[in-house]
């Protein structure tokens, strides 16, 4: 095991409470159990990105969860008559933006894109997807990508009304200089290979990918909408943008009409300051969103008025 997790491991198995980084680092400093090269003023800060790392890696898997934001505990734990049952209530961990599934990343030709631009300037995804196949410039990437294609992402929108839901960004999320600590409102999820079924040929399974995401980031399932059928999100636009490391990236943006009983908390989702904003006006801090946001809402805000 990761010297880090180990330290964590004997510590938590020996207090019998979520700890939080640093207290686990200090407790283990009592019991003289820190190796000499492990020693140093943030290696709390190291420990809990460790402990982060795992819990996203393995999930249901991993040796420890959190039981609210900072404070980690044993998953052996769990079935322990003599822990308290607050102590085994696992707080979410939401994906990392810029964790990529282990599938092949649907790419577009990035000169497609740029002739598709200037001689029609449709942003219909279906008719863009179908046009890139019928020209072969639509292809899986291989790990490593292709910097002549732009990979396929899907930003999805949750909408209630006139408003549409926001957060800020964690630093552990993302953490580009342009997105961390940023407001956005989207879920961003990147299309692969096994987004495709008999019944998604059309956008790629870009659809499928999106509802997966927003049930995965807004802690959802099937039996969360009782008798309900869910509607899945519906896509609004497209463009083109930045991505990690300034690779292109494809930017489908879809609107996912929330039911009536949706409220995010943070207690459950483990978002960062939620709130609702009205969707037919550009915020006055609009530099206070992550780049995708900011043009996503400034189309936005310019179709509704174009509507009216």
């Amino acid at each position: 095991m990761d010297s880090y997790l180990d330290i964590a491991h004997k510590v938590l198995r020996a207090s019998r409470r979520p700890m939080s980084a640093k207290g686990i680092l200090n407790a283990a400093y009592r019991a003289q159990i820190v190796p000499e090269h492990l020693r140093g003023k943030t290696q709390h800060k190291t420990l809990q990105a460790r402990l982060s790392e795992d819990i996203l890696h393995h999930r249901s898997t991993s040796l420890f969860y959190r039981t609210e934001p900072g404070k980690f505990f044993l998953s052996e734990l769990m079935s322990d008559p003599d822990i308290p049952d607050k102590f085994k209530e696992i707080f979410p961990a939401r994906r990392r933006t810029r964790d990529l599934q282990n599938d092949n990343a649907l790419g577009i030709s990035r000169k497609f894109l740029k002739n598709w631009r200037n001689t029609t300037g449709n942003s219909d995804i279906v008719e863009m997807l179908a046009e890139a196949e019928r020209q072969e410039a639509i292809r899986y990437l291989p790990q490593s990508g292709n910097s002549e294609y732009a990979t396929v992402w899907t930003f999805s929108l949750v909408r209630r009304n006139d408003e549409v839901l926001s957060y800020r960004i964690g630093r552990y999320r993302d953490d580009r200089e342009a997105f961390a600590n940023k407001r956005t409102i989207g879920f961003p999820g990147a299309v692969t290979i096994s987004d495709r079924s008999l019944f998604s040929q059309e956008d790629y399974g870009a659809t499928e990918n999106a509802f997966r995401v927003l049930l995965l980031d807004l802690d959802l399932s099937s039996q969360s909408f009782l008798e309900e059928n869910p509607k899945k999100p519906s896509p609004l636009f497209v463009f083109e943008t930045e991505g990690d490391d300034g690779v292109s990236v494809l930017l489908i943006v879809l609107e996912w009409i929330c039911p009536d009983w949706f409220e995010p908390t943070t207690r459950k989702l483990s978002l960062n300051d939620p709130c609702w904003l009205n969707f037919s006006v550009q915020p006055n801090n609009i530099d206070d969103f992550e780049p995708w946001s900011k043009t996503t809402l400034r189309r936005i805000v310019s179709r509704e008025f174009a509507e009216e």
